[in-house]
């Protein structure tokens, strides 16, 4: 079956960095089509992002698969979501179907079929300990459900196979605060992020775009590597200039409000681009928006002992 080349995003072509939430309707034309209003993109590097989380469960699935005080309203109304918007977004590779109190999804791209109970039990494929487990093996996204009432809001579910040098078991069950309390420039919405939160209870869709440089294409970014990985190589974050290697790694979030349930379902899908591919108005672009960032910034996102070799290098 044909899929389409990955999509492009450049959200750093301001020229200036800024932590904001930053958020644009679904419907928002970035220059790839139909696929930017997709919430899920499935592309030539769907095969890619399955190794990935193979290789995440062979390892340790607890190590990127949390969950912390989920709601089984909640995950019954994700799991349907799920389902339904890959099978309408990808019809001809997606087929989901609900009869005599089972649910099934067919993914024709790996000719398996899920099947799962009313109850949400897993009537098939006992590789996976949850049904959230499982469609989140069928999807190149990263992701996670945040729980909301008048008292508190917290992480409840987290599936981050493309970590971004943090760990799912860090996250889950805290608050939105606790949560971006390490993210440089987030003082003042850490401080009144209630209003932020309440107004994505609606049955709308968001998509919002995060994004820094990395030394290397690996999605998997977890603060502990594997047993078989040396630690300092694993992290990465380190630009040498005589061997130049330089990509700039963005996400594409989106979030979905399911007010029924008071919740939001949060998706991250993980692109690489390498510079060497940019043209000299995306580099300039690139330098302004790396002087534009606080020291601060600059040290959150591993940049700071790099950042003017880096400059140096996009100026050639």
């Amino acid at each position: 079956m044909s899929l389409a080349p990955p999509a492009k995003y450049r959200p750093f072509l301001s020229g200036k960095h800024a932590v904001s939430p930053g958020l644009k309707p679904l419907k928002t034309d970035f220059g790839n089509g139909w696929v930017d209003r997709c919430i899920f993109q499935i592309d030539q590097n769907y095969s890619q992002f399955g190794q990935n989380k193979q290789a995440c469960r062979r390892e340790n699935i607890a190590k990127y698969y949390q969950q912390s005080g989920e709601s089984a309203q909640t995950l019954r109304v994700i799991h349907q979501f799920i389902a339904q918007q890959l099978a309408a977004e990808y019809p001809n590779s997606f087929i989901y179907q609900y009869a005599q109190n089972v649910n099934q999804l067919q993914n024709h791209l790996r000719n398996t079929t899920l099947r799962w109970s009313a109850e949400e039990k897993l009537l098939s494929d006992n590789k996976y300990h949850s049904v959230l487990d499982a469609l989140a093996d069928q999807v190149p996204e990263d992701l996670a459900v945040w729980q909301l009432s008048d008292q508190c809001d917290y992480v409840s579910t987290i599936h981050l196979c493309a970590p971004n040098h943090w760990a799912p078991a860090e996250k889950v069950g805290k608050p939105f605060s606790a949560i971006h309390e390490p993210v440089a420039g987030m003082d003042k919405l850490r401080k009144s992020y209630r209003p932020m939160l309440s107004s994505l209870l609606q049955p709308k869709t968001w998509v919002r775009f995060a994004w820094g440089l990395s030394t290397d294409n690996r999605l998997n970014h977890h603060p502990e590597p594997p047993p078989d990985w040396n630690e300092t190589d694993w992290r990465g974050r380190s630009f040498d200039p005589a061997n130049p290697i330089l990509f700039v790694r963005i996400e594409r979030q989106t979030l979905t409000g399911f007010p029924r349930v008071n919740a939001v379902l949060f998706t991250i899908r993980t692109y690489f681009t390498d510079v060497k591919d940019f043209a000299a108005s995306e580099k300039q672009a690139l330098i302004e928006a790396l002087n534009s960032m606080s020291e601060v910034t600059l040290r959150y996102k591993g940049l700071l002992n790099d950042k003017d070799k880096i400059i140096h290098y996009l100026s050639r």
